[in-house]
């Protein structure tokens, strides 16, 4: 039987067990979930669940590198912004990139979130007692694999079987969190490795007396995809006590506002919730500074969150998260928080208890799940935050001139169309100051198909992007606007200096002996670069949105981002840079699609996403 017939075949049986799944009999539509997060919320026993999520990315901006003085009082801020936001538990991140932020026998100490060196004290310590002690719940959030955009961050070693339920048993021994919280980085395995890890997580937990839950994609169809086995976690007993699905869009969803995609994922994941397991929804606050050209909600209202919320609520949801703390503080957020808060004015109809034995109400929800029937319901894919998953179905492929929320006009974008006509290989240094010489520009690949060149399709992205930008009212600086130049990567990066840009983007396209190989990567400096190593976190934020933004939007699959200290145009950069190879010329399908005029407005529209996300996060 040949792959394609076998992987139709395996498509479809699957296609029908999510249909049965859905069409079973569910208890969730109707009966209230049972709370399980705000255990040492002083305000859990009068209001839904009320969470925040605190990245490594709010680390890097608010508690990194800091002494336990400084630490202890910025923390002690932090908690005071989040009660005054009117929330009442706390995700903090404690394991992203196979590290720690407290002493582990297993973990190396964070260098996302501290500084990779043992800071002198201990920082989930200080932060567990401060958020108790102000009325916080607190629960230890994980990246179990150290997974991201297809890449295992860290020590990949670490990010074993063993190795995870250890680190999870370190926390529950040695600190008073209220539950263990994984995100949605699950890299694409077999459903059976992911789903005896979790039972294993699930265990531990339960042996300590703690919670532990999930927060996968909002899009149903890529979990079941890379083997996160939702259908399973939410319909038998002993994998998870709660489900946090990040459903990241309005009901506005789409360029003209059609689709009421936020309200088809609820009842979607409400479906599939046979345990009727409590069920907090992640929701994207920082929506409202990215303002996607694809979801039309976040630039016409700055309501959504209160009118998601208040949906919550109509169908007996416990509570929310949300994405991230950063967003709580920031301007462009203000009136979308304040919607919110007035809704707080109106307590749920509904009430919660915080004590009990979470796993017998779990059995007796499984049992009792016969007792409710629902609409069988499904939802179209989309884009999720945290992670990044590809559009199958929506159609968001118009670009977008709405307005910056964060006022664009203040910030330059360098954009450098790579190659050109006739390459100089002449010599010059990979970087500022290095014995080491690289050919100074080459021409690049061609179209196996369209034989059009690197440097022609390079330019012709440049000028849409460019244009688009000034449109949005962000500064553009173009390193050439012709074919026929002479400038080197050294030159061109010094161009990008002096032009005083925030940003310096260049656009390649990748090539292969193997004209099967396809997808997009972005490329940016190592943390030990010798030139330019104090823009390695800003620049891996920047390439890590582009790729997240152009795979949205083009639905061009992720090959991750590459980090080398090799590329010349990076060495010489003194601002957050990145490169992004756009897709492999060599493949003829990405070639034909990357010199179509219909696809390149959508690669310009994925490029203007992560532009737009970046400055949100940054």
């Amino acid at each position: 039987m040949g792959k394609k017939k076998l992987s139709v075949i395996v498509s479809a049986i699957m296609s029908f067990i999510l249909l049965m799944f859905l069409l079973a009999p569910n208890t969730s539509l109707n009966a209230k979930a049972k709370d399980v997060m705000t255990l040492n919320a002083s305000s859990s026993i009068d209001t839904e669940v009320r969470a925040v999520w605190f990245s490594f990315r709010d680390w890097q901006k608010y508690l990194q590198g800091k002494d336990k003085d400084s630490f202890t009082k910025a923390f002690e801020t932090i908690t005071d912004n989040i009660l005054g936001a009117g929330c009442n538990t706390l995700i903090m991140h404690v394991r992203s990139h196979n590290d720690a932020v407290y002493p582990s026998k297993i973990y190396p100490w964070s260098t996302e979130m501290l500084m990779g060196t043992d800071p002198g004290y201990d920082p989930l310590k200080i932060m567990v007692d401060i958020a108790h002690k102000k009325g916080l719940s607190i629960h230890a959030w994980i990246n179990p694999y150290g997974f991201r955009n297809g890449e295992y961050c860290g020590d990949a070693s670490l990010a074993t079987h063993d190795n995870i339920v250890a680190g999870i048993d370190e926390i529950l021994r040695n600190y008073k969190v209220d539950g263990i919280h994984f995100d949605d980085y699950f890299p694409v395995m077999d459903a059976s490795v992911h789903n005896s890890l979790v039972a294993d997580v699930y265990k531990t937990c339960h042996k300590y007396g703690k919670v532990f839950g999930i927060s996968p994609t909002g899009n149903v169809d890529n979990n079941i995809a890379k083997g996160a086995d939702i259908v399973t976690w939410m319909s038998v007993p002993g994998y998870i006590d709660y489900i946090a699905p990040q459903i990241y869009w309005t009901n506005m969803y789409s360029r003209d506002g059609s689709v009421t995609l936020f309200s088809n994922r609820l009842l979607q994941w409400i479906t599939l919730n046979k345990l009727g397991l409590p069920m907090y929804v992640g929701l994207a606050l920082y929506m409202a500074e990215v303002k996607p050209a694809s979801d039309l909600g976040w630039s016409v209202s700055d309501a959504n969150i209160m009118s998601q919320v208040t949906e919550l609520r109509n169908n007996n949801q416990p509570g929310f998260i949300l994405y991230s703390y950063n967003s709580l503080l920031s301007p462009a957020c203000a009136a979308e928080l304040n919607h919110l808060k007035g809704l707080y004015n109106t307590p749920p109809l509904y009430g919660f208890d915080t004590a009990g034995d979470k796993a017998d109400d779990k059995e007796a929800a499984y049992e009792n799940a016969s007792d409710n029937t629902s609409d069988n319901t499904t939802g179209n894919n989309a884009v999720d935050n945290n992670a990044t998953d590809n559009d199958a179905d929506i159609n968001a492929t118009e670009n977008s001139q709405s307005d910056n929320i964060y006022n664009a006009h203040i910030y330059t974008i360098a954009i450098d169309p790579g190659h050109q006509a006739r390459g100089n290989y002449d010599k010059e240094p990979v970087g500022p100051g290095s014995s080491i010489m690289k050919t100074k520009v080459a021409g690049g690949t061609q179209g196996v198909s369209t034989g059009i060149p690197e440097y022609e399709l390079t330019l012709d992205i440049a000028l849409i992007l460019r244009d688009e930008l000034l449109l949005k009212g962000y500064n553009v600086v173009l390193v050439r606007e012709s074919n026929d130049v002479n400038i080197s990567n050294a030159e061109r990066a010094q161009m990008a200096n002096a032009s005083g840009a925030d940003i310096f983007i260049r656009l390649h396209a990748d090539g292969s002996d193997n004209s099967s190989v396809t997808g997009v990567t972005t490329l940016c400096q190592s943390p030990s670069n010798p030139y330019n190593a104090d823009l390695y976190q800003s620049s891996r934020l920047l390439s890590e949105c582009i790729l997240s933004g152009y795979t949205q939007v083009t639905g061009i699959k992720s090959r991750g981002v590459s980090e080398t200290d090799t590329m010349t145009g990076i060495n010489w950069s003194r601002v957050p840079v990145t490169i992004i190879e756009m897709g492999f010329m060599t493949n003829a399908s990405e070639d034909q699609k990357m010199n179509d005029d219909e696809f390149q407005k959508l690669m310009v529209e994925g490029l203007i996403y992560g532009i737009d996300m970046y400055f949100a996060q940054n």
